[in-house]
């Protein structure tokens, strides 16, 4: 299994990274489960099929799909010698790309013509010549830049909601962020929930959750380390956001760490 991923420095702020995945037949069968990140990702197979689960509904992977937000971790599954490339977008933009009400497909892998046919017509042909590497990511990026965006004060309040929240690496409250953006609490968090998928809350969690995972994997400090860098009240707290997330145990988790996960978080 290989798993390549290349972080985007375009300052447009629209595509976090292009990532390259593949399954040979000497790693069949493939099982993994996946961390979500908050953001949506587009994947384009083009050889074999990844099979997905989430919350015991089975989808295909085959063509290209595009990921709704998930707070839980789900399950890839491929049996077959498999090849996909595929984007991960900052959290506003398959909104501001369709404006689709992203909540509408939370928790599901959809072919991307069912949620957006026009967005699927500029994209498909791009990903059917099966470009590799930066120059993938950069053709990408232009092609974007090209395309009508859905840009008004919710989306530009939405943003800065994200920008603040990643800043404070996801320990912030509802309150404190109400402070710095200029809307309500129920506009902010309606419309974070239809632009992002999530509500801030939620985002704030699951974004905390990353980072200390991130941490963990590229081996910078240890698990109670984080804990403590992280805010948790304690191993009784981290243990159940742990669960939450992971739908396993620590214990179970890191005795057992998935290479998937350890790649793409990297």
């Amino acid at each position: 299994m290989t798993y390549k991923a290349y972080k985007s420095s375009n300052p447009s702020k629209l595509i976090d990274e292009y990532f390259e995945f593949k399954v040979s037949n000497k790693a069949l069968p493939f099982q993994s489960i996946v961390l979500p990140l908050g953001k949506h990702s587009l994947a384009y197979t083009y050889k074999g099929e990844n099979k997905l689960t989430v919350n015991n509904k089975n989808y295909s992977g085959k063509g290209l799909i595009v990921t709704g937000q998930t707070t839980r971790s789900y399950k890839l599954n491929v049996d077959e010698n498999t090849k996909c490339c595929g984007v991960l977008f900052h959290p506003t933009t398959f909104y501001k790309l369709t404006q689709v009400d992203v909540s509408k497909i939370n928790d599901k892998h959809l072919p991307l013509n069912e949620v957006s046919q026009p967005l699927f017509e500029v994209l498909n042909s791009f990903f059917q010549q099966k470009h590799k590497g930066k120059k993938a990511l950069h053709t990408l990026e232009e092609l974007i830049n090209t395309l009508p965006l859905k840009i008004d004060n919710h989306t530009e309040n939405i943003d800065k909601a994200i920008y603040i929240i990643n800043k404070k690496k996801g320990q912030i409250s509802i309150n404190d962020l109400i402070e710095k953006i200029p809307t309500s609490q129920k506009t902010l968090e309606t419309k974070f929930k239809q632009i992002v998928g999530l509500t801030p809350k939620k985002y704030a969690r699951l974004y905390r959750f990353s980072l200390l995972m991130r941490k963990y994997h590229e081996k910078e400090l240890k698990i109670i380390d984080l804990v403590r860098m992280y805010n948790f009240h304690d191993g009784s707290h981290f243990s159940k956001e742990f669960k939450y997330f992971m739908k396993k145990s620590p214990k179970s988790y890191f005795s057992n760490e998935s290479e998937f996960i350890k790649k793409y978080l990297k």
